[in-house]
């Protein structure tokens, strides 16, 4: 099972308290055994020198962590406009090729339904799962532009409508190649990497410091923790926009799959 499969199954309270759970116990457990283990008069001689250390450390993680959630943050939102924009261009299709003849014009509405459909039930799944896409809508994209690309009339009057069909077509091609570029999300190894790494050090940096009650420590170090840990967690879902509970649905396409079945029904009235 992937990391993608995990994040699909488990609810978000689930991978929220895992993530923040980890982080929580990590940075505790280390300050307790420290404490334990090199006492607490030790570790208090540390404050002066330890404390400023502890500062520039945990504003540069801050910097860090807050540039890449705003970041992926933006990319999410991107996500979800373009998925609304795609559906948009499946509708002015459908409703564009009412501006021709009968029979061409269902021919185009065919497809054009074929790979709206193949879009929300083949596509989806795949993309959940880090994938790009599925064959069967690569296939059904390819027969929906071939039949776009070889609609010819001699009417002059038709002229602009195909001109248009061929627009939202390019336009449906570039939503299209972008849904799909965002499935692997954009935190590259390199920077989960630093991440881990600086959020490690981060959350272990506690432990060097100790007061005469330890409760209060405890709670303070755990309030730190599930801070980081929480915006952990929201790099994790955001990163990848088309898996978890919160990912971006399929719900902008059924919407104008639906339309264009009732439309189509009222014969496109």
């Amino acid at each position: 099972m992937s990391g993608l499969d995990i994040l699909n199954a488990l609810p978000v309270w689930a991978l929220a308290a895992i993530v923040i759970g980890v982080s929580v116990i990590f940075s505790v457990g280390l300050q307790l055994l420290a404490r334990w283990y090199f006492g607490v008069d030790l570790l208090a001689a540390n404050h002066e020198v330890a404390g400023f250390k502890y500062a520039v450390v945990g504003v540069a993680y801050a910097v860090l962590l807050a540039f890449v959630v705003i970041s992926v943050w933006e990319e999410f939102e991107t996500t979800q406009h373009a998925v609304h924009a795609e559906a948009e261009r499946f509708y002015n299709l459908y409703r564009n090729s009412y501006n021709f003849p009968e029979a061409t014009g269902k021919k185009m509405r065919d497809a054009l339904m074929a790979y709206a459909v193949a879009v929300r039930d083949k596509d989806w799944p795949e993309m959940a799962r880090g994938r790009r896409g599925s064959a069967a809508a690569a296939k059904a994209y390819t027969r929906l532009s071939y039949t776009i690309g070889q609609t010819k009339s001699e009417d002059i009057a038709l002229q602009p409508s195909i001109l248009h069909a061929i627009d939202l077509m390019q336009q449906t091609a570039d939503l299209r190649l972008e849904r799909l570029s965002d499935v692997g999300g954009h935190v590259t190894p390199v920077i989960w990497g630093v991440l881990l790494l600086g959020g490690i050090i981060t959350l272990a940096y506690p432990a060097f410091f100790a007061t005469t009650k330890v409760v209060p420590q405890v709670l303070m170090t755990a309030g730190l923790a599930m801070i980081i840990g929480a915006t952990f967690f929201l790099v994790i879902n955001l990163n990848y926009p088309f898996s978890g509970p919160e990912g971006v649905t399929a719900a902008p396409i059924d919407q104008v799959i639906q339309r264009m079945r009732q439309e189509n029904a009222a014969g496109g009235q």
